[in-house]
């Protein structure tokens, strides 16, 4: 019994721990895809364009039917014999019996269509093709989203950690103010002005615990997770200098955007119905062969079971319906344009989205250099300002600035830090190449 207990205990431990675990960028974007209701909903589309494609292309091949049908006749058809029987009696022969039952086995197979059923299959596979391109982009958006909601989480958890070392610094610094105000050495103000900061960084610890549980909470409910996982603290390093240029950058984005992919799959569908228009000017030609066995069959006379063979071709031909088939025609050409002028203005935005991500990239960049020798420079500042307290030469006042600056410049050089990832995240989106 003992050991058993101990069994539950440490599988339950497990669980715990495992529930408990901090939650990866690699790990957060497998549980996306795996978990994510947008991306399951658009596998299901992508499904039904797929099995569309086999409704399609099963129109291609022949049909089998069965058939049978029984009907009941209170009147039966009588043939006048051409002649007339002594007595003027003009003699009938009944064909068949009041019941009549046949049973029918038979194939089609459609000769031709004007390209229509073959259109229709093409139509089809573009449109499985766009569900498939719809699914690609929203792989990228939510992988995009995946990586803002784990960034946001770590310019929260460095914020944090830099403003408890801020903290600790204001305590040590706080214990001096009152043992020199209880030595006569300074006034109750210097106490006071110190506790306040202490107070205000307090205030900006809690809102930041406030953030990043809420950061949590929507990274739960993108991955569609039974619970909160805290998301991981990872370490950043600082970037190396980037050698792409501008135009390879859009050349890789026009080649990668799902978007437009999805736009020139909507001109090929366009084409194709416009083509399914202009095929209902040709007839339908089809070839039926049945097998039968019914009563009664070819012998009226006899009225007995029999089986028997059809063949037959059957032709079909709208000749007019109102101009509905060229109006039809006319839309998808319409349509057609429509597309074209949409991928003119879409390229234009491609570009505009390369181009404004690298400017954030190269700024951020920048950004990132120039935080780095404030904070240099506020770090020295901050330990000259200490050195001359202890001399008696800085007031309280001065240290709690230097205190601040430096705490801002901290703020400063890792939001830059977090900024070029982002940067860079908007610029693999903007290409089409944001990693799953």
């Amino acid at each position: 019994m003992k050991n058993y207990l101990i069994s539950l205990f440490v599988i339950f431990g497990i669980g715990t721990v495992r529930a408990q675990t901090p939650l990866g960028l690699d790990e957060a974007l497998r549980l996306t895809k795996q978990n994510n209701l947008q991306l399951h909903k658009q596998q299901q589309k992508q499904k039904l364009a797929e099995l569309e494609v086999a409704v399609k292309r099963g129109q291609l091949l022949p049909s089998l039917d069965l058939s049978a049908s029984t009907s009941y006749t209170d009147e039966i058809a009588r043939l006048d014999v051409p002649f007339t029987l002594p007595g003027g009696i003009t003699p009938q022969i009944e064909l068949g019996g009041h019941d009549r039952t046949d049973l029918a086995i038979g194939i089609r197979q459609p000769l031709f269509t004007g390209f229509r059923l073959r259109t229709q299959v093409s139509l089809a596979k573009t449109s499985l093709e766009s569900e498939s391109s719809r699914l690609a982009l929203l792989n990228q958006q939510t992988a995009m989203q995946v990586y803002l909601l784990f960034y946001q989480a770590q310019s929260l958890k460095k914020e944090r950690s830099i403003q408890e070392a801020s903290m600790k610094r204001l305590s040590v610094q706080l214990d001096q103010t009152r043992t020199l105000f209880r030595n006569a050495q300074v006034m109750a103000y210097d106490t006071l002005q110190v506790y306040n900061q202490t107070l205000q960084l307090k205030i900006q610890i809690e809102q930041n615990r406030r953030d990043q549980r809420l950061v949590d909470l929507q990274m739960a409910r993108l991955l569609d997770l039974p619970e909160t996982r805290s998301i991981v603290e990872a370490d950043l390093k600082k970037p190396a200098a980037s050698a792409q240029s501008l135009e390879s950058l859009k050349q890789i984005a026009r080649r990668q955007r799902p978007e437009l992919n999805s736009i020139r799959l909507g001109q090929h569908a366009a084409e194709l119905n416009q083509k399914l228009a202009r095929g209902s000017y040709y007839p339908e030609i089809g070839a039926e062969a049945k097998y039968h066995y019914a009563k009664p069959g070819l012998n009226q006379v006899a009225d007995e079971w029999m089986d028997y063979a059809t063949i037959g071709v059957n032709l079909q031909w709208n000749l007019w319906r109102g101009n509905q088939d060229r109006h039809r025609a006319q839309q998808a050409e319409v349509e057609y344009n429509r597309l074209t002028l949409e991928e003119r203005e879409l390229l234009r935005s491609i570009d505009y989205d390369v181009e404004k991500s690298l400017e954030n990239v190269n700024y951020a960049a920048k950004q990132i250099q120039l935080t780095e020798e404030l904070l240099a420079q506020q770090r020295e500042r901050f330990r000259i300002i200490t050195v001359q307290q202890r001399e008696g030469v800085a007031t309280t006042n001065d240290r709690l600035v230097a205190e601040a600056d430096l705490t801002t410049a901290e703020l400063l050089w890792q939001r830059a830090l977090i900024q070029y990832y982002i940067s860079q995240t908007e610029m693999l989106l903007a290409t089409g190449s944001i990693p799953e």
